[in-house]
């Protein structure tokens, strides 16, 4: 029995690596991506007051937010209806969101408060 729960988690563990979001690769995808032209350089200087500051923001909340905007049906509890950025994101897979959400979250703005929390 226990080897069966450490061959679970070992799996488990190996799962997630393979999984776990790549900052280099989602760095190259946001440059690709041309995402300063409009959240602005480091991600935290939008072009116009209505447009995110993202740098800082959570992993998670970057990547569900990502994710809704290829939500193909949008709903008031689920999707966000952007034709800019559900165009953008429209090319990215799974894993690719996640590699963008790590970036992003990878970087200080004024959001940024990882600091103070730990």
């Amino acid at each position: 029995m226990k080897k069966f729960f450490l061959l679970a988690a070992v799996s488990l563990a190996a799962a997630q690596a393979a999984h776990a979001a790549d900052i280099k690769k989602g760095e190259d995808l946001v440059n690709k991506g041309g995402c300063i032209a409009c959240h602005g350089a480091g991600m935290d200087k939008p072009i116009a007051p209505n447009y995110p500051k993202l740098a800082g923001q959570y992993q998670s909340y970057l990547f569900h937010a990502l994710q809704q905007y290829q939500a193909k049906h949008q709903t008031p509890l689920y999707g966000r209806n952007n034709a800019i950025m559900s165009g953008m994101v429209a090319q990215y897979n799974t894993q690719d969101l996640q590699d963008i959400a790590a970036y992003i979250a990878s970087l200080k703005g004024d959001l940024y408060i990882r600091d103070e929390m730990h």
